[in-house]
């Protein structure tokens, strides 16, 4: 199996050349998602991370990360939102991923931090969460100037000279002990909290905050206890799963290819991805409403129902075609007909999206007789709708088509 975006023959005409980007041959159907991501509507909280596209071919932009699921593959960027939907993402490219020249200077982590942020229109005080691959105190510096809250763990290497405790003072004071400074520029609190080992957080949205217990195994006594953690170590752990929630429901249903091109992972995860911010925005909107959604199985199902069912889909026949002699050809009609008459196929009911979406739904007169498929009417009618494939009313005293294809 092979599907092309961009065909070779256009290459050296395309607008983005190899020597530019390395994902040339998708980058139509890449900036296409891109631009339809950044339509969404930003929640308060949102987090980045590192997303992986399974794939372990050859490619020289091929990454490896310890404790994904996924460990090899294609290493994307993600901003989303707490819940999972995602607002920007970058593929890594290397030295030539795509940046804004002015966040080069921080890095590729911070940058890509700045990058992401930066195409969208973030409202004053929207907090932001990351771990220790992106912080550093130079992007906590920038966010604040953009008047952005933050918070993310932070490598003890790049304190910039801050003071805390070390880790045999903290765990001779026992585990839920943490210590606090503020950093130089003033207005950034470092928090380290020991647990099983220590842990370092950055934040200017709140100090230690009011200290929470939480339940911890105990190795030694072989029973749970009560832990002291700050709250900026709850909010942190509660909001920063947003990307690990998006990548759990891309691994539900993820569109199996067996191909060993890095553009047909990458062309379906695009596809993947779209299928289910698509159902996050759906899911958001009933949940609005107080009504009831659907899971994502059922989503996708009606999706391909909605596209096989367009316009020019015809049954894709399968095995070696071959031709029939005549005596064959009589008996196959006698047993169609044969069989038509004893019973008749059972008509499937369009889905929501095809029979509302007012495109080609025309009436046409049969033969027969056939109960109206427009709720609550039970009258028979000799009309159905060519697309959808189903019974309706088309009189003078009553016009179930309308009805039908306007209802939702």
């Amino acid at each position: 199996m092979d599907l092309k975006i961009v065909q070779n023959q256009a290459r050296l005409q395309s607008m983005y050349p190899d020597n530019l980007d390395r994902l040339w041959k998708v980058r139509p159907i890449i900036d296409i998602v891109q631009k339809k991501t950044q339509t969404i509507s930003p929640s308060e909280h949102l987090s980045c991370d590192e997303q992986m596209v399974p794939f372990t071919g050859n490619l020289d932009i091929k990454q490896y990360i310890r404790g994904k699921p996924c460990p090899w593959g294609i290493k994307i960027f993600v901003l989303c939102n707490a819940d999972g939907r995602v607002l920007s993402f970058e593929i890594y490219q290397s030295k030539k991923t795509n940046m804004a020249e002015e966040y080069k200077s921080f890095g590729l982590g911070a940058g890509m931090v700045l990058n992401l942020a930066g195409r969208l229109q973030l409202v004053e005080f929207t907090k932001l969460y990351f771990d220790n691959f992106f912080t550093s105190l130079a992007l906590l510096e920038r966010l604040s100037e953009m008047g952005l809250y933050r918070t993310g763990t932070i490598r003890s290497n790049r304190l910039q000279g801050a003071r805390l405790e070390t880790d045999s003072d903290m765990k001779k004071r026992g585990r839920g002990s943490f210590c606090e400074v503020v950093a130089s520029s003033g207005d950034t609190c470092l928090v380290k909290w020991m647990d099983n080992r220590s842990v370092i957080l950055a934040s200017n949205m709140i100090e230690s905050g009011a200290v929470n217990k939480v339940r911890r195994w105990c190795k030694q006594t072989k029973a749970y206890l009560q832990v002291d953690q700050p709250q900026v170590v709850s909010l942190y752990n509660q909001y920063m799963g947003g990307v690990d929630k998006f990548d759990q429901m891309l691994s539900y249903y993820r569109t199996f290819i067996r191909s060993k091109k890095w553009t047909m992972r990458l062309i379906f995860h695009m596809v993947d991805l779209s299928i289910c911010n698509s159902w996050l925005e759906y899911v958001a909107d009933r949940k609005a409403k107080a009504e009831r959604s659907m899971d994502l199985l059922s989503f996708r199902m009606e999706i391909a129902e909605a596209l096989t069912s367009a316009e020019g889909m015809t049954p894709r026949r399968r095995g070696r075609p071959r031709s029939l002699t005549s005596s064959e050809e009589d008996e196959h009609e006698n047993v169609d007909e044969s069989v038509s008459r004893k019973r008749k196929m059972k008509l499937q009911r369009p889905c929501s999206a095809g029979k509302n979406d007012a495109f080609s739904h025309w009436p046409q007169k049969v033969k027969g007789q056939s109960r109206c498929k427009n709720s609550p009417c039970v009258l028979k009618t000799r009309t159905m709708c060519l697309k959808c494939n189903v019974p309706l009313c088309l009189e003078e005293d009553r016009n179930c088509f309308k009805e039908f294809h306007i209802k939702k």
